[in-house]
């Protein structure tokens, strides 16, 4: 069977181990944009793994520098997911794309919300991705320079560096 089977495939079991295989392609540097379209589908799954697995698969494209703006618009459709390590799978995902791909208000305005969210690990990313926006495309808007600026007093560490990434200049 082929990685697209395996992951249209009406098992779960067979589903999670056709992404694990497609996260060990990606890691590898191959191109595999052909499958954006059912990770699209998967995305919409009801079983958090499977969502978890397909965001990452998405981010890993994005990091490979697949030129696909469905990339982001996977990734934005999944920031208000009840899943945290989603919800981190698409801001690191987005900040990866910056510089491949045009970074659009959806994606602008995904991180700006992911920044205000309860988890430190999520709020860390998302000041990540800020950070790659304005280091890679020269795009800082004012509202996220202010939640950015904000987030340089977080209780967290790991925010608090995010942020100081994202504002610096060098």
């Amino acid at each position: 069977m082929s990685i697209r089977d395996d992951l249209l495939s009406d098992d779960v079991s067979v589903v999670s181990k056709g992404l694990d295989e497609l996260d060990v392609r990606l890691r590898k540097k191959e191109d595999h944009a052909d499958l954006l379209d059912v990770l699209f589908v998967l995305s919409s799954s009801h079983v958090s793994e499977i969502v978890q697995k397909a965001s990452w698969c998405a981010g890993k494209m994005g990091q490979n520098k697949v030129g696909d703006e469905r990339i982001i618009s996977l990734l934005t459709g999944l920031s208000r997911c009840d899943d945290e390590q989603v919800r981190e799978n698409v801001a690191w995902g987005i900040g990866e794309t910056a510089g491949t791909v045009s970074v659009g208000d959806d994606a602008i305005a995904t991180v700006s919300v992911l920044l205000d969210d309860d988890e430190k690990d999520v709020r860390g990313m998302a000041a990540w991705a800020a950070g790659r926006f304005h280091h890679k495309c020269d795009l800082m808007p004012d509202d996220i320079k202010a939640k950015l600026e904000f987030l340089l007093y977080d209780a967290s560490e790991y925010v608090r560096a995010a942020a100081k990434f994202a504002l610096d200049d060098e």
